[in-house]
């Protein structure tokens, strides 16, 4: 388990008091330099720092003893659930960036490496067929090009940009509005475990914190702080997925939407953002190449690289496609709008190379 160092523990301490968010904390912080002085001299931060009333400061000084912290350290040992503060060198470079970034992270799983290639996948809890399977598209295609994708685990689109990942044996995050050690919602018990055996549950609440609608909005910025980029999903104009949209415009991220059928109510939030200058994206690889990131044409870690230097975009395209699903050369041409000679050329070009293979049905799937 992680362990933590005597400075670190005072952090836990403020980070963990009730009534103490992210600028509070660094409020307190900045009044004493440094949180041993707070810890010794609890007495004076109500005096010294705003919005600190009789009660917080009572608990404040409650808190300040080693048992206190030993507890939490304790019960994180039992969860298995590690913590991560913002003076580790592993704390991600991307959420320290934004303002008033959180304090303390807890998480279980693995974190993975966000600062080249990450990207928050948000969207509608109840969206139609064709935009879950395409968020689930997205977030497949990129997967398999090393991005972490990063959403928060609820029904819908954040469950579609998770199955994605692991779909395409990638690396995902979650981040909860409560507990890392609770699973919310109780539908995605299955997908919480298969995220930490391949990536990490991440919150900045303190183990066993129930859900509760306030937490959502702190969040919904961490999702938004660990990605390079967001993609906004189906979803309503006014919804939860807009507030991370905000979060990831105030932070300086690349904000994208999805194509998707504009007369949907769903369709809300992407019209929005397609009105506000937004690139509409059909594939990873429209985010890739916008992004300038790197693509690699082979089947993931683990596996033998093709060589495929001499892909140009369409058979990118279409090996993005083919990841997440068999389809036939007809269904190939309608997902890209191309003719379905022009599909059948580049397939035979793809299938000669070793990329794809043909199967029975006339379709295809990668070459593994």
């Amino acid at each position: 388990m992680t362990e933590i160092t005597r400075e670190e523990k005072y952090w836990v301490w403020l980070a963990s008091s009730e009534g103490i968010g992210p600028v509070r904390f660094y409020s307190i912080l900045n009044a004493f330099t440094d949180l041993e002085n707070a810890w010794d001299n609890c007495g004076d931060i109500r005096r010294l720092v705003p919005g600190i009333n009789a009660k917080f400061a009572d608990i404040l000084a409650q808190n300040a003893n080693d048992a206190y912290i030993e507890r939490i350290l304790s019960l994180c040992e039992k969860k298995g659930i590690r913590i991560l503060t913002r003076l580790n060198q592993n704390y991600p470079h991307t959420l320290a960036e934004i303002e008033n970034p959180p304090p303390v992270l807890y998480y279980k799983g693995r974190m993975p490496e966000f600062d080249e290639m990450s990207c928050g996948i948000v969207g509608s809890r109840r969206p139609t067929r064709n935009g879950f399977d395409m968020a689930r598209e997205l977030s497949g295609g990129l997967a398999a090009q090393g991005v972490v994708i990063v959403s928060g685990m609820a029904l819908g689109i954040d469950t579609a940009a998770h199955l994605g990942a692991l779909d395409a044996k990638g690396k995902t995050v979650a981040v909860l509005g409560c507990g890392a050690d609770v699973v919310y919602p109780k539908e995605n018990r299955k997908l919480y475990d298969m995220i930490v055996e391949n990536g990490a549950i991440l919150s900045e609440f303190l183990p066993g914190t129930e859900p509760k609608a306030q937490f959502f909005p702190q969040r919904n910025r961490i999702v938004s702080g660990l990605s390079r980029v967001l993609i906004a999903g189906e979803g309503g104009e006014r919804s939860g997925a807009r507030i991370t949209v905000d979060d990831a415009l105030l932070q300086g991220r690349e904000v994208y939407t999805v194509a998707c059928d504009l007369k949907s109510p769903m369709a809300k939030l992407p019209l929005y953002l397609m009105d506000s200058g937004a690139m509409a994206v059909h594939s990873a690889t429209d985010v890739m190449n916008d992004q300038g990131w790197e693509m690699s044409f082979g089947l993931g870690a683990g596996k033998e690289q093709k060589e495929t230097n001499k892909l140009d975009l369409l058979q990118a395209q279409i090996y993005n496609l083919l990841l997440k699903e068999v389809l036939s050369a007809e269904q190939i041409a309608q997902e890209l709008d191309i003719k379905l000679r022009e599909a059948n050329t580049v397939l035979t070009v793809m299938e000669l190379n070793g990329l794809v293979d043909g199967i029975p049905g006339d379709k295809f799937r990668i070459n593994s």
